[in-house]
């Protein structure tokens, strides 16, 4: 057994240089590793709250959508310590609002924050969130079809105005919430100068929807085309005492009453060139009823450039 015995003897022998072998470096260490041990367990942990961005997780099909909410943010309480709480900044954190299963209807959503999408430190902790629930209502998405008109700004040269219009496609489809959509008869184009703009003129303008949540189909256009007429200010004249024919009838047959009053419209210079000469009235005698609707003719030379509004009676009686 004597190799037993020398054999613990120099495993002694070891250990006991081993310990004693730089003593003081092995003591310094032990003590930096204590001082660093005690310097993290005694160091205090902070609480702080900051503001966070509520987004509305939907699923992925584009048929429902938020429409009301009590409020788009929420107050996060967070602990740890001070320095990882010091770098974190209120426009950095988002609270979730999970809808991926909600129907329809008025809903209340549980808020949530995710430390790995806020890129929390793993020493920071959220304690709270306030409020910690949201209400809101979520409709279906659905598509109407509404008529574009065009938004001037300024006034034609004097004595002009916008005689028509016209725009292509005059229809395009929107996309929005149902009960945002029957608020929207109709969209708008951005605005278009008609200043010192005589004559036909076109271009291209984009379209102004005027609803903050209501957005153009994929397959409506962003743009259109205008196209502006621009001529001479049109009017209304009366001319009277225009004298009725009667043709067809018995010789000696008359109109009662012989003559009538026809309202015109087209430029005011090219009416005011216009006299009763160059208006005819007159009424086809076919028997039977002797209550007739007089037909009016202008001149050749009014023809394309004036049109007849009314006449005045709108019946005469043949005699």
């Amino acid at each position: 057994m004597d190799w037993m015995n020398d054999y613990l003897k120099g495993l002694k022998e070891y250990a006991r240089d081993y310990v004693l072998e730089n003593t003081g470096l092995k003591v310094l260490a032990l003590l930096i590793t204590g001082v660093l041990w005690l310097s993290v367990a005694s160091r205090p942990v902070s609480q702080v709250s900051l503001n966070g961005a509520i987004e509305f997780s939907l699923p992925q099909s584009p048929d429902l959508t938020v429409t009301k909410y009590d409020t788009l943010t929420a107050r996060v309480y967070l602990e740890g310590p001070r320095e990882s709480l010091d770098a974190l900044r209120s426009g950095q954190l988002s609270v979730t609002a999970d809808m991926s299963a909600v129907e329809p209807g008025f809903r209340v959503i549980p808020l949530k924050v995710e430390p790995n999408r806020n890129g929390l430190p793993s020493n920071v902790k959220v304690i709270d969130i306030e409020p910690r629930t949201i209400r809101v209502t979520i409709e279906r998405v659905s598509e109407r079809e509404v008529p574009i008109t065009p938004r001037w700004e300024g006034e034609p040269p004097t004595g002009s105005e916008v005689i028509d219009w016209q725009i292509i496609p005059p229809t395009v489809k929107i996309v929005g919430a149902e009960s945002q959509l029957r608020e929207v008869t109709g969209v708008s184009t951005e605005t278009v100068r008609l200043t010192d703009r005589p004559g036909t003129f076109s271009e291209q303008v984009a379209i102004d929807i005027g609803a903050p949540n209501i957005n153009l189909s994929e397959d409506s256009p962003r743009k259109v085309m205008l196209v502006v007429n621009i001529a001479e200010v049109r009017a209304e004249r009366v001319i009277d005492n225009v004298p009725v024919a009667v043709f067809g009838a018995h010789p000696g047959a008359r109109a009662i009453p012989r003559f009538v009053k026809v309202t015109v419209y087209g430029a005011r210079s090219t009416l005011a060139e216009m006299t009763v000469a160059d208006v005819s009235v007159g009424v086809e005698y076919q028997g039977g009823p002797t209550m007739f609707t007089p037909r009016v003719t202008l001149s050749p030379i009014f023809a394309d450039r004036v049109v007849v509004r009314s006449v005045e009676p709108q019946t005469v009686r043949v005699r």
